[in-house]
């Protein structure tokens, strides 16, 4: 597994926020002398990212946009939510219930463009719910829709600590399966799961299991992909959970998820053999998970196979897998471009399309898997 490189340098934490960290180390140094000295990476990442109060996606620091960690295509350009309306109208026009369920609404702008965008296209929506653990993240949704949006809307407008109990429309996820947590596979002559020990006051690498679920599904995998020894790469086991949970809710409905990844040829490809796990801090992209536990972002690239296998197997339909510049090109990107007020107003709206549609940007990087249940749409 890639490890840290002091030639990647990365900004020193405040005060504050060592004191943040270290409350994190500490619970997690617990749970590893509760299991004997090593957990799975799975249950690390778990810790660093959802530990309540302390995680890095349950604490109060900012993630988003130019003061945070990483931008989100929202963040980028209302476009992105714009174009993402234009479909949900073509989807409600076809029968499919006005009515919508984001997970993960990061700073709400997502829900902010959609509705606004809705609305001036005449959609008379019934609902929009979001699920959100995360009450720091939540506050932060409630304040930017109290500024964007008009009281009728926010009366339509609710958040959710769970799933509901029965849903039909448009289910929504900007960058929510990359958060998942994951497991991470060595092959070593055979496979061997990694898992993350304490040792001189930091936290290292430590073989975990050589029989786990993940490493006897790795091998069934490397039967196909026959992949060389050293090949260091993760599996996330929660795509078909996550998705059962959503079918058993789930009667007529559309799932929408925009995330970056590949399919398996790519995700499993020979060179990339130090897989796909990447951290985010104050906008620096680093390989490390093991430093700044609840101060960074520890993400993984989807395998769509994968997903969509699960998808499969719970009862949902796949519809299509695009490109986000095909996905958002054939939904009326390009028409939605504003008359621009000046030659630096160009600039700016010209800039947005490149990041949101350009190979070297996010146009193929991530992708857009629509995925159908008890619906039979034209």
């Amino acid at each position: 597994m890639s490890s840290y490189h002091p030639a990647i340098e990365l900004p020193a934490p405040d005060p504050q926020q060592i004191a943040h960290s270290s409350r994190l180390i500490e619970c997690i140094i617990q749970h590893i002398e509760a299991a004997g000295g090593v957990i799975s990476f799975r249950d690390y990442m778990q810790y660093c990212l959802y530990e309540p109060g302390l995680g890095y996606y349950a604490a109060g620091a900012t993630k988003f946009g130019a003061a945070g960690d990483f931008v989100t295509a929202p963040e980028v350009s209302a476009l992105f939510g714009q174009t993402l309306a234009n479909h949900l109208r073509d989807l409600f026009s076809q029968g499919v219930a006005p009515q919508m369920l984001e997970f993960g609404a990061g700073t709400g702008k997502l829900c902010v463009d959609i509705i606004q965008r809705l609305n001036a296209l005449g959609v008379d929506w019934l609902a929009y719910s979001i699920l959100e653990t995360s009450s720091d993240l939540q506050q932060r949704q409630q304040t930017l829709l109290e500024q964007q949006l008009s009281s009728a809307d926010l009366q339509k407008v609710s958040w959710l600590s769970g799933l509901p109990q029965a849903f039909n429309g448009v289910v929504l996820g900007n960058e929510v399966l990359d958060a998942m947590p994951v497991n991470i596979l060595l092959k070593d002559k055979d496979w061997l799961e990694l898992g993350v020990a304490y040792r001189d006051q930091q936290f290292v690498w430590q073989p975990y299991s050589s029989d786990s679920a993940a490493v006897q599904q790795m091998r069934q995998i490397d039967a196909d992909q026959q992949l060389p020894d050293q090949y260091c790469t993760e599996l996330n086991l929660n795509y078909q959970p996550w998705c059962k949970s959503l079918a058993e809710v789930c009667h007529q409905a559309v799932l929408l998820l925009v995330d970056y990844g590949y399919l398996q040829p790519q995700y499993y490809h020979p060179q990339r053999y130090t897989g796909t796990l990447v951290c985010f801090y104050q906008h620096r992209v680093h390989p490390d998970p093991l430093i700044y536990p609840g101060l960074q972002d520890v993400t993984a690239f989807v395998d769509f196979d994968a997903f969509a296998d699960a998808a499969l197997e719970t009862g949902f339909r796949i519809v299509g897998l695009f490109t986000q510049a095909e996905f958002l090109i054939a939904n009326g990107l390009l028409e939605l471009l504003p008359a621009a007020a000046d030659a630096m107003q160009q600039i700016t709206f010209s800039q947005q399309v490149k990041s949101l549609t350009l190979p070297g940007e996010m146009g193929e990087k991530f992708k857009v898997i629509e995925l159908h249940k008890g619906l039979d749409l034209s």
